[in-house]
């Protein structure tokens, strides 16, 4: 759906996504050539005799980065003109419609959430969930074997990386390495510095990842131990002295609660290699399947090549990196939300925000 089509859209649904009585929407002439300081489409808005016009700036496919630029632009056009700035999209994630709140920017999305901010005139609805979702075109970053990259530089924020540095780290081919560069440097996560590549815009990174990965892809298995608690289960597991060759790693709930413990959980969740390891933890913990009251859940990674990347050996265990928990954790239905807002301020908040120097 290109811009177009979004505000086509929205002339069709403006009056669903702000069901306001007595409130006019007329929409006027918009522009939008290369480099223009004009956005996509103008709105002018009569409520109750407050008068104001919406100069409208559609984001599609924007990363983070590619979004704040837009933005800053939008609000230079809007003070010298005195109009108010609203950013449209399809979707907006929690994250972006922060971003747009901080900036002083209203927003709209097709699906429903909306924030407009006028003197007296003051509208929110939020908490809509994504209506449109696509796969992105290009090659995609957050892929099992792209996201290594990603993962390497986020691991060193400060670390200016060769081609060929990148290709021996993460041990993918260096043409591969430098197609996957040429992506990341058009979504501005990265940027080139004398022919070396470093991580720009970390956090928007991990919030453009957060709205493509979802966990349910997976394979999972699930069992019921017996025990009184899911922290028994991790204790029985620090002391079978799991050998190396047992390809593990916790994650989600229970591998958040030994790295940076929050919530109360219930289940335990377990990346395993291959069908050897699901059947090494069967015998050890004497588990049986279950598909309700299930506490200990296997799961053999859709991210095969990455998920194992960066694991932590804590306390006799293995727990997967902290972005790939802040990942799992995202969109778990049992506070996974806050558990991961937990563990980005306490353990990833000062890996990723950084200054952007480039």
């Amino acid at each position: 759906m290109d811009e177009f089509r979004i505000i086509e859209e929205l002339k069709q649904l403006i009056h669903q996504l702000v069901p306001v009585e007595r409130l006019k929407f007329e929409f006027g002439q918009g522009q939008a050539p290369v480099n223009s300081n004009f956005a996509d489409a103008i709105i002018n808005v009569n409520f109750e005799n407050i008068y104001f016009k919406l100069i409208v700036e559609v984001s599609v496919h924007d990363s983070l980065p590619i979004l704040i630029k837009k933005i800053s632009r939008l609000k230079s056009f809007c003070v010298k003109n005195n109009m108010v700035p609203v950013v449209l999209a399809r979707y907006l994630s929690i994250e972006r419609q922060e971003v747009c709140k901080r900036e002083g920017v209203c927003f709209i999305d097709l699906s429903g959430n909306v924030y407009l901010k006028f003197k007296s005139f003051y509208i929110e609805r939020v908490g809509f969930h994504n209506k449109f979702p696509e796969k992105r075109s290009g090659r995609n970053p957050f892929s099992d074997k792209a996201s290594l990259i990603l993962r390497v530089m986020l691991d060193d924020v400060e670390h200016h990386w060769g081609i060929r540095e990148m290709a021996d780290k993460t041990g993918l081919n260096p043409g591969y390495v430098s197609r996957m560069a040429e992506e990341l440097v058009k979504r501005k996560y990265i940027a080139r510095a004398k022919s070396k590549l470093r991580i720009r815009s970390p956090e928007g990174i991990l919030d453009d990842w957060t709205s493509v990965y979802n966990i349910r892809k997976n394979k999972t298995f699930r069992y019921f131990c017996m025990t009184t608690s899911a922290s028994d289960i991790i204790d029985n597991l620090s002391k079978i002295q799991i050998p190396n060759e047992i390809e593990y790693s916790l994650s989600v709930q229970a591998g958040a609660s030994i790295v940076s413990p929050y919530s109360v959980f219930k289940e335990v969740h377990v990346y395993v290699d291959s069908q050897k390891e699901i059947e090494y933890f069967k015998k050890h913990l004497n588990l049986n399947s279950a598909d309700q009251g299930a506490n200990f859940i296997i799961m053999l990674p859709y991210y095969k090549n990455s998920v194992f990347f960066g694991k932590q050996n804590v306390n006799n265990l293995c727990v997967v990196s902290d972005l790939q928990l802040y990942l799992d954790l995202y969109e778990y239905p049992i506070r996974g939300r806050e558990q991961a807002e937990h563990l980005f301020d306490k353990r990833l908040r000062n890996l990723l925000t950084k200054e952007d120097n480039l």
